[in-house]
């Protein structure tokens, strides 16, 4: 990759403290309690805007008709975000579970989620042989998954053709997901990772968190993910993963006194 013309974006990885920890308990403590709260009045504006459509619809004129159409897919738009985020504090709040895991059968679990959409899109999915892993296996399946499933979305004319790799770097492996989809302006290498952050505004379906979730679960293992693209040249996203268990490497600060 050196020489290459294609800009690189890095996630710089900052390592969580004890204080950070119990922060972030609280959030996601918080958080889900908001989106209880929030997910019934959305449900019932969907509800609601619904019969009214369907028993009133004859007599109400276009204007009316119109708003209430506004009203539904903005209510509908709603509920969606929701439930992205939902599925945020769902997968990305547990800490993981590491073990030494076999990364063919990561992507093998990561391949058996996506078999719908291969064959819908007619995708042609390759890879190498790949290494194994110190990791969370449920994380890091559903972060492949995520990267592939990208890459079937934003697809270009031609049938989605990806390739999954690895090499050594140091003490880490760096996986690769390539596409030859539609690509990404370089200017929105950073904005792609954010909850919500869509550049396709809705274009496509869905959310807009997948590639955030697959972030936090990399952050999580120690390890970072970036992107390298040109715009209609398709995109390759690479994962920085530890070779081993970190604290194994490194004592802590307790043990070195020790």
């Amino acid at each position: 990759m050196a020489g290459s013309a294609r800009k690189v974006t890095r996630m710089q990885l900052r390592r969580p403290t004890r204080a950070d920890s119990g922060h972030e308990e609280d959030w996601i403590a918080l958080t889900a309690d908001s989106l209880h709260d929030l997910g019934s009045p959305v449900n019932q504006i969907c509800t609601l805007s619904d019969l009214i459509f369907n028993k009133h619809r004859g007599a109400l004129d276009e204007e009316t008709l119109a708003l209430l159409g506004y009203l539904h897919t903005s209510a509908n738009r709603l509920q969606n975000l929701l439930g992205g985020l939902r599925t945020y504090m769902r997968v990305a709040g547990p800490p993981p579970a590491c073990c030494r895991s076999d990364g063919n059968m990561l992507l093998a679990g990561a391949l058996a989620m996506l078999q719908h959409a291969i064959a819908e899109s007619n995708a042609t999915v390759t890879h190498d042989a790949l290494p194994e892993l110190w990791c969370d296996p449920s994380h890091i399946t559903y972060a492949l998954a995520s990267l592939i499933e990208n890459a079937i979305k934003f697809r270009a004319e031609a049938s989605p053709e990806i390739h999954i790799g690895a090499f050594p770097e140091k003490e880490t492996w760096v996986l690769s997901v390539h596409d030859n989809g539609l690509g990404i302006d370089p200017r929105y290498a950073d904005r792609i990772f954010g909850a919500f952050k869509r550049i396709h505004n809705d274009l496509y379906p869905g959310p807009g968190v997948g590639l955030a979730i697959t972030k936090r679960l990399i952050e999580r293992h120690g390890g970072q993910i970036w992107v390298e693209s040109e715009l209609g040249r398709g995109a390759t996203f690479f994962v920085r993963l530890p070779k081993m268990d970190q604290r194994r490497v490194k004592p802590s600060a307790e043990q070195a006194v020790a």
